[in-house]
């Protein structure tokens, strides 16, 4: 079976623009299990100490897909769009 391959650059761009924080994380709720850095297909999280820490960059990193918020079952992981027409844009076609 052959691999495909893509250039995620090509497909997507960043518009400008102030996204402001639209991923925090409550360290008190957090309880260590790891499932955000499982899933974040960006690799923005990962685990220090027993507790996730987010990427300093991810404003600039993340695809904005919520599935560390999703997958969060104790909702120490706030997530929410960035500020209108900032943040990914997914060219296709």
């Amino acid at each position: 079976m052959d691999e495909i391959k893509f250039n995620l650059k090509k497909l997507t761009h960043r518009a400008k623009g102030d996204t402001g924080d639209f991923i925090t994380l409550n360290e008190e709720a957090c309880n260590g299990c790891g499932m955000c850095e499982l899933v974040c297909a960006a690799t923005l999280w990962s685990m220090k100490g027993g507790k996730a820490r987010l990427a300093p960059r991810y404003r600039e990193l993340c695809f904005e897909c919520a599935a560390c918020w999703e997958i969060c079952e104790r909702e120490a992981i706030d997530f929410h769009y960035p500020a209108g027409g900032t943040g990914l844009v997914i060219e296709y076609g």
